[in-house]
């Protein structure tokens, strides 16, 4: 009995993957590097969502203590390379082609260029789950030089203040802000957002490094505290912490990638992020290799003794190895520095990823027109209105963020418009939600563009499966011979056609048609006003539900209806709402 049960839990589990370990292997395979002028296209489209699943799936498998096999498949192609390459290639589209095209870009394709700003946090967040392992970060070999350039890249920025929290969220949005906003304007805070959250994302990774300094190439440590002077940074960004901001009705902090409202009693209390940064601290200086490499100096032992007045007692109960780290500081502060000496540089590392990126030809960088012309390339390529692949891309997409593994990773829904909770989305593309009707309505001219590409390609994935099976079943009847006077139509609905031999089913039929002519010949003064509606559905499972195989039912909406539920005007097709319980 107990073997039965726990065979059955397996199967659960199983059947909550995304992935297969034979489908994360294969993806995993398929990984591989692209250019700056490849974003946004068919194939780093196709890279972007392989990523996208395995990251999903490797967050699953690391919430529920499952099998690691995306982290295993990873390991076992040595794609951790590759994926440092993405990040940089994705850092360097971000910083000289998204400047020159988020103002040009039309707002159907402002979810493409979306995705290309989000999928530098996606490798983020896979690289977190990768380098917990220490034979990860032995996997990466010398581009974990690179990964730790880009992490500090980001670290100075968050103690500069150049990368700053988000500003809070008003509990009564202001919905005039939130009309006049432009898609221009809203790419250029999504990036903003973006920017932040792969931030914080390296501290995690930062730490992760120092961690596993004894198992990386020799070059790691040298980059890290010497080249970088990893050290100084750290102790302005805990001067900065980036991971707080003060609201009006209180401190918030940024834990597990949302902010949380911190009582009073619990605002000395460690977040993540903070630990993080001590604990990366403390692998620095502990470790009596790094400590061995590490030339102090009178400016680095005044920077370093500033750590003294955030350790009190408070602080070791939570992380009780500071203590030792307090004791080193305290013998910092009361030593002689002698004069700085020159280093001896045994082994200097060279970013050739980075390089090979900005470069056209070995010494040779690229100019700015040739950045130009790229950005010019893409805005009439893939970031433009009537991309040929636009569709089928937009399926590949809903298709990633379908499945059951969505529901324990993704947070409650809000408002498209407002912010406040929702309980309803379109019943169309199943993609934005609203808190009602009123917020769609005025919404829908935003939402229009986005909703039309997402439900035509459903809908197209939805009838080729259809014509299919319609098509297999036909020529299947006529295979066997039409013995019950019934004939299907391959490629269309597979409702039987009737042989009308019968005299009252030729009357049947004529009645029928009469009444439809009839029902088009005359419509109501409302139907010339205004567009069809989907009747209101209700679903209890939001995931299953994403990518909707049904026909949308139609209803009129009568003359008498209120003004402030009404549709919109004739020039849209305003689809309606579904409750999800």
């Amino acid at each position: 009995e107990n073997v039965e049960d726990h065979h059955m839990n397996a199967q659960g589990d199983a059947g909550a993957n995304l992935l297969s370990i034979f489908e994360a292997q294969a993806y995993a395979k398929m990984i591989g590097p692209f250019s700056v002028k490849d974003v946004g296209s068919k194939a780093w489209m196709r890279q972007h969502n392989l990523i996208e699943q395995l990251n999903i799936q490797a967050h699953k498998n690391a919430v529920t203590r499952h099998d690691e096999f995306v982290v295993e498949a990873i390991l076992e192609y040595e794609k951790i390379p590759t994926l440092i390459h993405h990040l940089l290639c994705t850092e360097a589209w971000k910083e000289k082609i998204f400047p020159l095209i988020y103002s040009n870009v039309k707002l159907s394709a402002c979810i493409k260029v979306y995705v290309a700003l989000y999928h530098e946090a996606t490798v983020c967040n896979l690289l977190e789950v990768l380098l917990y392992h220490a034979n990860a970060c032995e996997n990466g070999g010398d581009s974990i030089c690179e990964l730790a350039d880009y992490c500090y890249r980001k670290l100075v920025k968050l103690s500069n203040k150049r990368i700053v929290p988000p500003p809070p969220q008003k509990n009564t949005p202001d919905l005039a802000t939130i009309e006049a906003e432009t898609s221009s304007d809203t790419l250029k805070r999504q990036a903003k957002d973006i920017e932040y959250t792969t931030a914080m994302s390296c501290i995690t990774l930062m730490r992760f490094l120092t961690e596993h300094i004894s198992v990386l190439p020799v070059s790691v440590p040298r980059q890290l505290l010497d080249n970088l002077d990893v050290l100084m940074i750290l102790v302005p960004l805990m001067e900065a912490t980036p991971w707080q901001r003060r609201t009006k009705e209180g401190m918030e902090k940024y834990v597990e990638n949302k902010w949380m409202r911190i009582e009073r009693k619990d605002r000395f209390r460690l977040c993540k992020l903070e630990a993080q940064v001590w604990l990366t601290i403390y692998n620095l200086l502990m470790d009596k290799g790094c400590r061995a490499m590490y030339d102090f100096t009178n400016y680095r032992k005044e920077v370093l003794t500033r750590l003294k007045r955030y350790i009190n007692d408070l602080l070791k109960d939570q992380l009780p190895i500071l203590k030792d780290l307090q004791r080193l500081l305290e013998e910092i502060s009361m030593m002689q520095m002698p004069a700085p000496a020159k280093p001896l540089h045994l082994v200097v590392p060279v970013a050739r990823i980075r390089e090979a990126i900005y470069t056209k030809s070995p010494g040779l960088e690229r100019k700015e027109n040739e950045w130009q012309d790229m950005a010019k390339a893409q805005l009439k390529g893939p970031f433009s209105h009537a991309s040929k692949d636009m569709m089928e891309e937009m399926r590949a997409l809903a298709e990633t963020y379908s499945g059951g593994v969505m529901e324990a990773l993704i947070e409650d829904p809000k408002c498209g418009r407002c912010g406040k909770p929702a309980a309803k989305r379109c019943s169309s593309c199943h993609h934005e939600w609203y808190c009602g009707r009123k917020c769609q309505v005025k919404a829908w001219q935003t939402h229009k563009p986005v909703c039309e590409l997402l439900s035509g390609a459903i809908k197209n994935k939805s009838c080729s499966k259809v014509g299919a099976k319609a098509e297999a079943k036909g020529k299947k009847s006529q295979k066997n011979g039409d013995t019950d006077g019934k004939k299907t139509i391959p490629g269309k609905n597979s409702s039987p056609i009737v042989d009308i031999t019968d005299s009252k089913q030729i009357e049947a039929t004529r009645k029928q048609s009469s009444r439809k002519e009839d029902i088009s010949d005359k419509p109501s003064a409302s139907e010339q006003r205004l567009k069809s509606t989907p009747v209101l559905s209700s679903e209890q499972n939001l995931s299953n539900s994403l990518l909707g195989e049904g026909n949308v039912q139609l209803s009129r909406i009568p003359e008498s209806q209120s003004a402030e539920n009404a549709p919109i005007p004739v020039d849209t097709d305003l689809l309606d709402l579904e409750e999800v319980e």
